[in-house]
């Protein structure tokens, strides 16, 4: 039984022995079911009600999810454009890519990359609990500045690596306790994602094939619904239209000087886009991926998938 079968039984066990009182019978009062004088179940269900209606509502904040070399960087430029938001790039509770924890190097603020060079005990615990303490001081420092705070993931770290993929994002699953958490997802074409992450020499999983990384943006694509899931392409083909709808998604202002202004703000991982223009660029010789391109199921898949979404 369960706690609250139980709980209920006690207390239509308790008004059944009144009911049947003879010291209640004597006073000659009107007979009442326990039924008429309390539903149990409705007694507790306004109760949390009431209570759930006084917690106290948890912060928003704001989050943008892509792979690498899909066009990131210049959405999360255009992000940051927006009237009093602050974007923090490429962010991950953590991951060492990037970090030699064999070669120290100069890191006198990241007390996280500096507790690893020094082998501190329970290390992913201790950079969850450092990660969410510095998340929840620059959301509150944003707030009172007047601020809207906005972080980059870096999902690669969760689906492109040969780390086992999390059922959802790790930035996520660690904030979420404490924040109402917002969310969008921007992809691009994994023919030329792939073919990026090739020439960078950024592709870190196995096997490291094109289908298997369309399998793993296929599984990007399950964390997210399709009102929050847009394409890169269609971005930079109306830039406007398509912010506005990130924007809406993520409750940030929107203006559209974002145009002119986005190529001011500096983010990590400018790997590729280096004009301050938005537009279609020209894919790249794709003739060694042919033969991938044609076999691969995954794909086949993801142009399906995609091919649903309004934008």
């Amino acid at each position: 039984m369960s706690s609250f079968s139980s709980f209920k039984y006690q207390l239509d066990s308790a008004l059944e022995l009144l009911e049947s009182s003879d010291q209640i019978k004597q006073l000659d009062l009107p007979q009442v079911l326990g039924s008429q004088v309390v539903d149990t179940e409705s007694l507790l269900s306004r109760c949390t009600n009431i209570c759930d209606k006084h917690k106290k509502k948890k912060p928003t904040i704001r989050i943008i999810h892509h792979l690498a070399c899909s066009g990131g960087t210049l959405i999360s430029k255009c992000i940051s454009s927006m009237p009093n938001v602050y974007l923090l790039s490429e962010v991950h509770p953590y991951t060492e890519l990037g970090i030699d924890l064999n070669n120290p190097t100069y890191r006198p603020t990241d007390l996280i990359s500096l507790a690893k060079y020094a082998r501190f005990p329970k290390q992913r615990q201790l950079s969850a609990e450092m990660f969410l303490d510095g998340i929840q001081k620059l959301h509150s420092h944003t707030v009172e500045t007047g601020g809207v705070l906005v972080l980059r993931d870096h999902t690669h770290a969760d689906f492109c690596t040969k780390e086992s993929i999390p059922a959802e994002s790790a930035l996520v699953s660690l904030l979420k306790e404490d924040f109402d958490v917002k969310s969008i997802l921007t992809l691009r074409d994994p023919i030329d994602a792939f073919s990026s992450l090739r020439k960078n020499r950024w592709v870190h999983f196995a096997p490291n094939t094109f289908d298997e990384y369309c399998r793993r943006v296929l599984l990007v694509m399950d964390k997210f619904e399709s009102k929050n899931t847009f394409r890169y392409e269609s971005f930079v083909k109306a830039p406007e239209e398509i912010m506005n709808l990130m924007c809406v998604e993520l409750s940030i202002p929107y203006d559209s000087v974002f145009k002119d202004i986005f190529g001011m703000f500096k983010v990590t991982g400018d790997s590729g886009r280096s004009s301050d223009i938005i537009h279609t660029r020209e894919r790249m010789d794709i003739s060694g991926l042919t033969k991938e391109i044609e076999s691969s199921n995954y794909y086949k898949k993801y142009l399906s998938k995609i091919n649903k979404l309004k934008v």
